[in-house]
């Protein structure tokens, strides 16, 4: 087993009271108490991570977001470089809207855009480790009953790679994925806590091109491509096809189209979790992930 011995940072975001310290005793078994102010700005813990292929202590930093303007502004400055190449997972915590309360969704998109462009700014478009937003327990009061609903914030969260998780769910989805906390462990075990130090400067050729590309991403069971493959070949056949229909068999396009990008989306997670296996275990597990799959 692979001990990491300086691993990258989680860096949890949120308002203030927006349930940060919660989501931490569910992910690691315990919080930090406040700090001298009574606030979580500032405080640190860590997440003792331990998979089977690996085990890492990850510092965990929390910083409140009252302003998203002010902070955006702040981790835009070069100064805040080294701070946000340090980090490997966001977490963004925000609460569940009451009934009525449309302000919620305008802030979410707020902030996960300024964590995107911070990202980007630091890190360049190869960054690549974890972004998530939690949507924790809505403040107890009346109206709060109403069922979270994912789906509203997907297309926001997507475009700036976020994944939503609620925190509250249980069990797994309709494609067989676990949800809620056991979802969000899953991400961050999957996580590259070492990184790969790439940025703006790192193209394709430094890796010696697509042979080196090819390389540097680690071997591909022949099966997995092939998927790869046809799945993409689907996807551009169904884009095609989409401009000729009419609206309501666009409508279904689009549909299909949404699906195969979302299996797209899985058969990277199955490259992701394989990525730290033995060749010969991974290519065992590659085949038998996208049988599953395909079934």
């Amino acid at each position: 087993m692979h001990t990491i011995t300086n691993p990258r940072r989680i860096l949890c975001v949120g308002a203030p009271d927006s349930g940060i310290l919660a989501l931490l005793k569910d992910l690691t078994g315990t919080a930090p108490p406040l700090n001298d102010t009574n606030t979580t700005a500032g405080l640190t813990h860590s997440w003792s991570a331990k998979t089977a292929y690996y085990t890492a202590e990850v510092p965990i930093w929390i910083d409140e977001v009252p302003d998203i303007s002010a902070w955006e502004a702040e981790f835009l400055k070069p100064e805040a470089k080294e701070v946000v190449q340090a980090v490997g997972a966001w977490i963004y915590c925000f609460r569940k809207p009451r009934r009525g309360d449309s302000g919620v969704e305008q802030s979410f998109r707020d902030v996960i855009r300024a964590v995107q462009w911070v990202v980007e700014e630091h890190c360049g478009l190869g960054w690549d480790g974890t972004l998530l937003a939690v949507a924790l327990p809505a403040h107890i009061g009346a109206g709060t009953d109403e069922r979270f609903d994912v789906a509203a914030y997907d297309k926001d969260a997507i475009d700036a790679g976020f994944e939503v998780i609620d925190s509250e769910a249980t069990g797994r989805n309709e494609f067989g994925e676990r949800v809620g906390m056991e979802r969000l462990k899953e991400v961050l075990e999957t996580t590259d806590w070492e990184g790969t130090g790439l940025d703006d400067e790192d193209d394709v050729g430094d890796l010696g091109g697509p042979s080196g590309l090819e390389e540097a991403m680690g071997d591909f069971d022949d099966e997995e491509a092939e998927m790869s493959e046809e799945l993409w070949g689907m996807k551009g056949a169904l884009l095609r096809d989409d401009g000729d229909e009419e609206d309501e068999d666009a409508e279904g396009g689009a549909l299909q189209v949404e699906q195969l990008s979302a299996m797209m989306g899985r058969l990277q997670a199955i490259k992701d979790m394989g990525a730290d296996m033995p060749l010969s275990e991974r290519k065992r597990f590659a085949a038998k992930a996208v049988d599953n799959l395909m079934k």
